[in-house]
């Protein structure tokens, strides 16, 4: 009896996510934060169900995503990357994230580092460097790749600033972490420079 109320209660937790998916495809917010917010616990929590097919897995990817755009545009960052975290599909973040949302996308990647296992946590790293990178804030960028201990990352990094007086910032981090890159003189001309006496 107590397996058949079990079942039965599973059942009507997911009910939310099941009508989602057979009724009408409109806007995911149309009903709500509160409900978007349900959805995306039923989808956690279903997704990695041992039971569940291709197909329905595809659809969960399609409908988390509408989530994450939604999310985006409405201030629930964190709930986007705990969603995208869940269902492992972390690598479509970017497409979602613009100017004036990367900033605490970014800050919470960072946050959560500490609490995921291995390797999500440099899953989480590379997602927030790919995004400092995309919006050219080279020095948290190079702190990304630092964190990663990269030194491939943090010369890649180094290399494609453009802007002095940011590269002289990142050559001070550096030097700070005492990490030293070996640099071409014709493209940093001033990299074997001595200061006058």
């Amino acid at each position: 009896k107590q397996w058949y109320q079990r079942r039965v209660r599973d059942q009507e937790e997911r009910a939310t996510l099941k009508f989602r998916l057979l009724g009408a495809n409109g806007d995911v917010g149309d009903w709500g934060h509160e409900y978007v917010r349900h959805l995306s616990g039923e989808i956690g929590r279903h997704i990695n169900q041992p039971d569940i097919n291709q197909a329905e897995k595809k659809s969960l990817v399609t409908l988390s995503k509408e989530i994450v755009a939604y999310d985006m545009t409405h201030n629930t960052e964190s709930e986007a990357c705990d969603l995208l975290m869940e269902i492992e599909c972390l690598d479509v973040l970017e497409q979602f994230v613009d100017a004036s949302c990367y900033e605490r996308v970014c800050l919470y990647l960072i946050s959560c580092v500490p609490y995921v296992p291995e390797p999500e946590d440099k899953n989480l790293l590379k997602t927030a460097l790919n995004l400092y990178y995309k919006f050219e804030v080279y020095p948290l960028a190079l702190r990304c790749a630092i964190q990663l201990n990269d030194m491939e990352l943090v010369q890649e990094v180094f290399s494609n600033c453009k802007d002095p007086a940011v590269q002289k910032q990142l050559a001070f981090i550096l030097g700070r972490q005492q990490l030293f890159l070996e640099l071409d003189e014709d493209q940093f001309p001033d990299a074997g420079a001595r200061p006058a006496p």
